[in-house]
């Protein structure tokens, strides 16, 4: 008995260590410098490093981005995320929960339905992103306006009662769909030199592991 628990034991030591050590080279270590540890004890680093694991996903010339901190008026605005694909900007958002979620694209609030007859409102993720999407835009005079797309991403532990999006440009979906809707991707409107060009413009507003992974317009409204 004792062998065979100081076997386990070796065993879940030498999985720690391996993954501590593949965690280093991973993408998203390398733009945020959150550790293994980190990932395992934090739910919103958690979050953003399975966000930045399912874009990994996406096939083509791309590069990654996450928690973008841009200056607005004396302010900081946070980009969770960006997809700089050959196929265009995509502005991601990060919505944590847990409910049933029902929102329409033009309403200003949407509602998380939860338990109990309890319900939570809170801002419209496609406005917040959009409005996003106009502080990046300014940092980025020289692409094109309508290279940019809107892509706003809930955790797996939600479930979409009804939500209605009709602009083209404009994704809401789980967690858990990205390596489907990263197969819909299509188009080269950028090139590797131009996406370059967007990731080194940008790479000195990217925040990592020093800073929240969350945006002050994540408050729910009252």
């Amino acid at each position: 008995m004792t062998l065979f628990l100081l076997v386990v034991l070796i065993a879940i030591i030498g999985y720690f260590i391996f993954k501590l050590y593949t965690h280093d080279n991973t993408t998203f270590y390398q733009l945020t410098g959150y550790s293994y540890f980190d990932v395992l004890m934090n739910k919103s680093v958690r979050t953003s490093y399975q966000l930045v694991k399912e874009l990994e996903h996406v096939q083509g010339i791309k590069k990654v981005m996450v928690n973008l901190q841009l200056p607005v008026h004396n302010e900081v605005q946070t980009i969770d995320a960006l997809l700089l694909h050959e196929s265009g900007i995509y502005v991601v958002k990060v919505k944590d929960k847990s409910g049933w979620i029902n929102g329409r694209e033009q309403g200003i609030e949407w509602i998380e339905l939860l338990h109990k007859n309890k319900k939570q409102v809170f801002n419209n993720p496609i406005h917040e992103t959009k409005r996003l999407t106009h502080v990046l835009k300014d940092q980025l005079p020289e692409v094109d306006g309508t290279f940019f797309e809107t892509l706003v991403v809930f955790t797996n532990g939600c479930s979409f009662q009804q939500v209605e999006v009709q602009s083209s440009n404009v994704e809401v979906l789980k967690m858990a769909e990205l390596k489907k809707w990263a197969k819909t991707l299509e188009g080269k409107r950028l090139s590797e030199t131009e996406i370059e060009n967007v990731y080194t413009t940008l790479e000195a507003f990217m925040h990592g592991k020093n800073t929240t992974l969350h945006s002050k317009t994540d408050t729910p409204t009252k």
